[in-house]
């Protein structure tokens, strides 16, 4: 049985904090210094400079820092974000034939980008790479790459996202340049990528989490300040980033173009911002009926054994999503592919020790092409090899041992109601941010059902009790029996209402 000192150690034992002077220079990835030398090149010289983004967070926000960099050093540069739907990811032949430069960088993608190289390199144009997601060799013809996953890195910390690689080539440039540009200006966008791109908060992501997250709260740029007042915020934690301001951010490029989450993130007016997030706010929902519509689709007709693959006539722009949902509810790998002609595009997404890339690396022959991490990947393949696809995916993942599927979840053990109060709340706090590879702690606690009340959607607000002690409690989307006496998993929370503050218990599930 848990009490609040147990839980303090235990914590303790989990984090390794470091302080913001513990961030790695700029210096220490491979090859910047010959990016930084061609960008200043280009800026001496009076080049054009084009910078070609991705549309999800973590590529509107790798280009808003760019962008926002560039403006301060009044030079102008060109932002180009695909089309999901016309362009397809990263840097293709097709987004090339828009693309007239002396200098092109790539933020958070590119390192896929082999016909896109050979393009650059016969128009004369210089491509700098930038990107953070695991290359296969040969590496594209380009002027130079950063990536930490490349062979030969020398920076202490590869589990960055895209927009740290663009913060950091930012501050390789201003140092280059002399322009004395604070480069903490930046962490209210990069706490975004950060956190919605799942780095484990570790390390370096830890400490420019913090400091992002306390960057973000006391932002007076338009699209902080329209965050707190529509999601009626103070101060931001990463709970806030990933269940509310990530998703919003991420559907732009889901649903329409993310241009309209670039135009969000770099408004200059809070009139402009709040139009802007009313309408992120609008294709979220409408994202969300769809997303719900195709994981039923793809849960009631899974025949998979080891790794889920399902495909239809699905909307490509949440088929990452419906992935996600699949590998929770069965426990697996997904893959969910929508259909695009002959050609099947897929989204596929992972869990604990389960090495996505490596699995789709040994399928590569029947692929048109693949990308990705660990956890998560792209690919496209022609229909008529799905079949030989799906049988050789299920039969390499039947060989991984079953203790490495696992969600991480991180129940620290039973606790006593009484324990859960604001003493408890205060010490869960010091150790946040709560992420990737350091989840929000979770308890147990065998608790009677005093009362309940349906609110919509199968949300229903619980009273339980254990030994006289009553404690509010919520559970959303469940559509199973109470019983009298239940065993729950919950997180802690604090709930505001009305001017009142109460400790609530968020029940994850009934056990």
């Amino acid at each position: 049985m848990l009490t609040k000192e147990k839980i303090k150690q235990l914590l303790s034992q989990k984090i390794t904090e470091l302080s913001p002077k513990d961030i790695y220079h700029f210096s220490l990835l491979k090859n910047i210094d010959k990016a930084t030398q061609r960008i200043v090149k280009a800026i001496n010289n009076n080049e054009k400079i084009v910078v070609a983004g991705d549309y999800d967070v973590d590529g509107v926000t790798s280009s808003t820092i760019i962008n926002q960099f560039f403006k301060k050093i009044n030079y102008p540069v060109e932002i180009i974000i695909p089309d999901r739907f016309k362009d397809g990811y990263g840097l293709t032949a097709k987004l090339m034939d828009r693309i007239n430069c002396d200098v092109l960088i790539t933020v958070d993608n590119g390192i896929t980008s082999y016909e896109a190289g050979i393009i650059c390199k016969e128009r004369n144009i210089d491509l700098i790479i930038t990107d953070h997601h695991t290359p296969t060799y040969p590496l594209p013809e380009s002027y130079t790459i950063i990536d930490p996953k490349q062979k030969d890195e020398t920076f202490p910390f590869i589990d960055i996202c895209g927009a740290e690689v663009a913060w950091y080539l930012c501050a390789s440039l201003n140092n280059a340049l002399n322009s004395k540009i604070d480069m903490k200006e930046f962490l209210d966008y990069l706490v975004l990528a950060i956190i919605a791109d799942v780095m484990p908060l570790n390390d370096i992501n830890r400490v420019l989490v913090k400091m992002g997250l306390s960057r973000l709260s006391k932002s007076q740029k338009p699209f902080a300040l329209v965050l707190k007042e529509a999601l009626n915020k103070t101060n931001f934690n990463s709970e806030d980033i990933g269940f509310n301001i990530a998703p919003r951010i991420n559907s732009a490029g889901r649903m329409k173009h993310a241009k309209l989450a670039f135009d969000f993130l770099n408004s200059e007016n809070i009139i402009l911002a709040r139009k802007l997030y009313d309408e992120l706010n609008e294709t979220n929902d409408y994202r969300k009926e769809i997303e719900k519509d195709i994981s039923e689709i793809c849960i009631n007709n899974n025949q998979n054994e080891n790794f889920i693959i399902a495909n239809g006539n699905f909307h490509e722009g949440v088929v990452g999503i419906v992935a996600s949902r699949l590998v929770h509810h069965y426990k697996l790998p997904a893959i969910v592919f929508c259909e695009k002609g002959d050609i099947l595009k897929g989204s596929g997404r992972s869990l604990g020790d389960v090495d996505l890339y490596k699995l789709i690396s040994n399928c590569k022959e029947l692929l048109e092409g693949f990308g990705g991490h660990k956890l998560a990947c792209g690919l496209s393949i022609k229909k008529e090899n799905l079949e030989k696809f799906t049988t050789k995916i299920n039969l390499l993942t039947s060989k991984i041992p079953k203790e490495n599927f696992f969600l991480d979840e991180f129940i620290l053990g039973e606790i006593p109601l009484g324990e859960c109060d604001f003493e408890l709340l205060n010490i869960l706090k010091q150790f946040e941010p709560y992420g990737e590879a350091n989840p929000k702690p979770k308890f147990k606690a065998k608790v009677k059902i005093e009362n309940i009340r349906n609110l919509k959607d199968n949300h229903y607000k619980l009273i339980v009790s254990q030994n006289e002690i009553y404690k509010d409690a919520i559970i959303f989307k469940y559509d199973g029996e109470f019983d009298d006496e239940m065993e729950i998993i919950f997180t802690l929370n604090e709930n505001s209402w009305n001017g009142n503050t109460n400790i609530q218990l968020m029940i994850e599930r009934f056990e």
